[in-house]
């Protein structure tokens, strides 16, 4: 049997593991903020409560929360989701704007170090701009749906295809940034929550592994 070279990956790793054992995982750890901030990078008034990362402008005007996660060079997608609370202050005192936050997706050769500033990136997408009236800007095939957590929450989501950022080994940088540009401090709060990051590979060969799963029985009664 002929196997095309971009399903030689996916038939070893039939191979080794069961295919209701071959299944798509974060790249991200802790996305769900179990107990702690572990594993991402900070920068202002960010803290854990009930298991989500809170941003808050009662300290610093700008917070910042991100991570980078490293896919594999077979890449052809993501799909992004998370859930935020918008709390943001509708007060906007003469002279000043709307305080703000904003999500973006990175992506790059490398992880990003230990500033959001000093990241080294390929290609960004924001996935959206959030003032005290909702989300706007969204980025192209990205939805918002109600989310699991309940009343105050919203569910993003971004299913993205295939983009020129993909086609060596790199890493995927999710950012969220909070600023306080109203003028008045401790008057607004957002939390995200539930953030994963799952890497979409080339599609699978349905006949190469039918042919695998119909050979494997032979396979293990000839041992």
């Amino acid at each position: 049997m002929k196997i095309p070279p971009h399903c030689s990956l996916l038939v070893a790793s039939f191979l080794i593991a069961p295919f209701n054992e071959l299944g798509a995982a974060s790249i991200l750890t802790n996305g769900d903020f179990s107990g702690s901030l572990a594993s991402w990078t900070t920068s202002g008034m960010v803290f854990n409560t009930g298991n989500s990362a809170v941003f808050s402008d009662s300290v610093s005007p700008a917070v910042t929360v991100f991570q980078s996660g490293s896919f594999p060079g077979s890449l052809v997608g993501l799909e992004l989701s998370f859930d935020f609370f918008n709390g943001l202050s509708p007060s906007v005192p003469p002279g000043f704007v709307p305080d703000g936050f904003f999500a973006t997706l990175y992506l790059g050769a490398s992880p990003f170090g230990p500033t959001l500033a000093g990241g080294i990136f390929d290609q960004a997408l924001g996935l959206f701009d959030l003032d005290s009236s909702g989300p706007f800007n969204p980025a192209p095939d990205a939805s918002f749906s109600a989310s699991p957590k309940g009343a105050g929450w919203t569910r993003f989501t971004l299913s993205q295809a295939s983009s020129p950022a993909f086609t060596s080994p790199g890493f995927a940088t999710v950012a969220f940034e909070f600023y306080n540009l109203n003028g008045t401090g401790s008057d607004s709060v957002v939390a995200i929550d539930n953030v994963s990051l799952v890497t979409v590979v080339p599609e699978p060969c349905p006949s190469v592994l039918l042919g695998f799963s119909l050979a494997l029985p032979l396979v293990r009664r000839r041992r």
